[in-house]
C-alpha cells in the first residue's frame, strides 16, 4: 500500500518573522534555492518507495504552510485540524482544513488551546502510544483532549530547548520498533517517561551534532529514510536496523526550523494496532 503523504510547494516560501530561535537570524533573507530543494527532495521521496502524494496549494501571506506536517494530526480518516500558537501562522488553517477535506477526510479541532498537528504528535509505530510534545507550541491541556480521541495511551512530553521546539524535530518513532531521539530536548521527567516506553535496545539516542542537522526530522517510506543529514555513525546505526538513508540538501528549509518530516503530512495515519489492521 502507498505511503500517502500531504504537500505544499514553496511557492511564497521565505523567512518573514521569526517564531523560533532558527529563524531569528535568518529574517528577511530569501531563499532562492527552497524550490529547488524541494523538487530534488518530492523527487527523492517518490523514488525510494510506493507514495502517493496529495497537494495543497501554496498562499500568499502563508510562508510556512510548506511544513505541512503541523496540518493537522491524522486518526484513521479523521483529520484533527491544527490550533496555531502563533498569529503569523493562523492563516493557514482554514487552508489545511481545505485541503483535508478535498482529500476526503472528515475534520475537527481540539477545544481552546493551541495544538500543532504531526509537528506536536507521533504515533509510535509498533505500540499503543501517542507521543504528544508541548511547552513551546502545544499546549499541556491538548495531549489531555487526545486522550479522549485517539484510542491508545498518550504519552505527553515536555519540550525543555528552544531549537526543538516541535517533538518531530527531536524524535522519530520508526516501524522497525525503533524510536530516534535526542534526549536532551526533553525535560528530565519526559526522558524518564521515554526510557520506560521504548525498551532500551529500540531506544537510538541520537547526539546533539544529528539532532542540529535534523536527523530525527526524517521521512520514513517502507524501509527508507529521507532526511537532511546525518553522522556516519548514525548513518551505519540505521543501517544496521534495516534502513536504506538518504540525505538532501534542505537547509533553505532549516532556515525557518523545518526539514524533511517538517514538510510532510502521513495520511495514512493512526494508533499501531488500527493501522495494522487497516493493511492485513
Amino acid at each position: 500500500m502507498a505511503t500517502r503523504l500531504l504537500i505544499c510547494p514553496p511557492g511564497h516560501y521565505d523567512v518573514r518573522y521569526s517564531i523560533n530561535p532558527w529563524m531569528t537570524p535568518h529574517v528577511g533573507d530569501s531563499a532562492p534555492d527552497a524550490a529547488r530543494q524541494w523538487d530534488r527532495f518530492v523527487e527523492l521521496i517518490g523514488c525510494v518507495g510506493d507514495v502517493e502524494l496529495v497537494q495543497a496549494e501554496p498562499q500568499a501571506q502563508t510562508p510556512d504552510i510548506v511544513f505541512t506536517a503541523n496540518a493537522a494530526l491524522m486518526v484513521g480518516n479523521l483529520a484533527i485540524v491544527s490550533s496555531f500558537r502563533h498569529a503569523e501562522r493562523r492563516r493557514e488553517q482554514p487552508v489545511y482544513r481545505a485541503a483535508l477535506a478535498r482529500a476526503g477526510y472528515a475534520t475537527t479541532f481540539l477545544r481552546q488551546t493551541y495544538f500543532e498537528g504531526a509537528g506536536d504528535a507521533l504515533f509510535d509505530r509498533v505500540r499503543p502510544i501517542l507521543y504528544a510534545g508541548y511547552g513551546w507550541r502545544t499546549e499541556r491541556g491538548a495531549t489531555m483532549q487526545l486522550q479522549e480521541i485517539v484510542g491508545c495511551r498518550v504519552l505527553p512530553l515536555l519540550l525543555a530547548d528552544e531549537r526543538f521546539y516541535h517533538l518531530d524535530t527531536a524524535l522519530c518513532p520508526l516501524s522497525s520498533g525503533h524510536v530516534l531521539a535526542y534526549m536532551d530536548a526533553f525535560s528530565p521527567h519526559a526522558q524518564t517517561m521515554l526510557r520506560r516506553a521504548v525498551e532500551p535496545g529500540y531506544l537510538i539516542e541520537v547526539s546533539v551534532d544529528d539532532a542540529l542537522r535534523f536527523a530525527c526530522n526524517a521521512v520514513e517510506i517502507e524501509d527508507a529514510l529521507v532526511m537532511h543529514d546525518c553522522s556516519r555513525r548514525l548513518r551505519e546505526r540505521l543501517n544496521a536496523i534495516g534502513y536504506r538513508v538518504f540525505c538532501t540538501e534542505l537547509d533553505e528549509f532549516i532556515k525557518a526550523g523545518g526539514s524533511a518530516k517538517s514538510l510532510t503530512l502521513r495520511l495514512d495515519d493512526g494508533p499501531a494496532a488500527g493501522i495494522a489492521a487497516a493493511t492485513a
